[in-house]
């Protein structure tokens, strides 16, 4: 199996240190995933162009780490699932919560379980939603146009749950409370 090396040095070669410089300073790191891709700049380029817009999005931080973390665990993606637990707990998503989606399963929360439920539905289906599933999306409070965000959401969150199981990205020290490992009967997907 190919593995990536994670290449700093070659990182800056490729004029995209100032984006990881930024999220230095934002997160006091720069995660293995964001090192491995500054060695490839226009697939750099794509990551950050989807992440910056789904950050401007109409979901709050907390609500696009629903979306992250029900992606990555659909995925079933390891790194990506114990880098958004730790990130949801930052922006204040509560650690059941965070558990419930790591099994496979809801939110007690009503928002957060229409968000949930919503993306695990498109993920599941392929973008295809029944009238019950918008319905869903509705009631939990979210408006028609909201499923395009969500979209670019999954969209970003696909491209790293896939390139970290590609590249074998290690997990970083900073996401080690938060490792996980798919169960082989897990309720997903």
């Amino acid at each position: 199996m190919t593995v990536f090396k994670l290449e700093p040095e070659r990182a800056a070669e490729n004029d995209v240190s100032n984006v990881l410089d930024e999220l230095q300073d934002k997160l006091g790191f720069i995660p293995n995933i964001y090192t491995t891709f500054a060695s490839v700049p226009v697939a750099f380029e794509g990551l950050t162009s989807l992440n910056a817009s789904f950050a401007n999005s109409s979901f709050t931080p907390a609500e696009q780490e629903i979306i992250a973390l029900t992606t990555s665990v659909f995925n079933r993606c390891p790194y990506c699932v114990a880098g958004h637990s730790t990130f949801a707990l930052q922006h204040g998503v509560d650690a059941d919560t965070i558990d419930a989606i790591r099994d496979g399963g809801d939110s007690s929360e009503p928002r957060y379980q229409s968000l949930g439920r919503t993306t695990h539905a498109l993920l599941k289906n392929k973008g295809h939603l029944t009238p019950a599933e918008t319905a869903t999306f509705l009631n939990g409070g979210f408006q028609l146009p909201q499923l395009l965000e969500l979209l670019l959401g999954i969209a970003g969150k696909t491209m790293t749950n896939f390139a970290s199981k590609i590249a074998q990205v290690p997990l970083d020290t900073a996401f080690l409370d938060q490792e996980w490992t798919p169960r082989k009967h897990q309720a997903w997907p």
